[in-house]
């Protein structure tokens, strides 16, 4: 039997979806963020220093982009170009591979697509499959850098005329 879920992301978002678990309004709420042009952006664009990419754009000690100069750091600036572009890409796969380690269809498909934009012209639009949309928007709403606060709350007025989904 569906039940009613509210969903919030602090005062960015607020949707009410029927499901029939918390899991599944998840499902629906991330099916129909789908076509929001801003979280699509965030995932496909391939920028160093903005979207996605960014979070992948690092080894264990930070960033590979120096906001102030636009450049490697002097950790990576010391390896000849060769090293730096192994080192790099290395980290940068590994860092893909890690954040969809559960689905590593998923992985490749950014990688793909990535790749597809290195080797082409600069206005390369990336193509991915409806459940790599479902699935990456889900991811980068969990990671809590998304939508402030999000939650998913069971409304449940059986037994009370009042709930209270959020109180910031």
């Amino acid at each position: 039997m569906s039940k009613l879920y509210a969903i919030h992301g602090g005062e960015s978002i607020f949707a009410i979806v029927k499901a029939d678990s918390k899991e599944k309004a998840f499902d629906v709420f991330a099916s129909n963020q789908v076509g929001d042009e801003i979280i699509r952006e965030h995932i496909s664009e391939f920028v160093v220093n903005s979207g996605l990419l960014e979070d992948f754009y690092k080894d264990d000690k930070g960033s590979f982009f120096d906001d102030f100069t636009g450049e490697y750091p002097k950790r990576i600036k010391q390896l000849d170009k060769q090293e730096q572009k192994n080192y790099v890409d290395s980290w940068i796969e590994g860092n893909i591979n890690q954040f969809w380690n559960d689905k590593p269809q998923f992985a490749a498909e950014y990688l793909k697509e990535l790749n597809n934009s290195l080797n082409s012209s600069d206005n390369y639009k990336a193509e991915f499959s409806h459940e790599f949309w479902l699935d990456t928007i889900k991811r980068v709403i969990q990671k809590g850098d998304w939508y402030e606060d999000f939650d998913i709350v069971k409304i449940e007025l059986e037994d009370d005329n009042y709930q209270l989904i959020y109180d910031n």
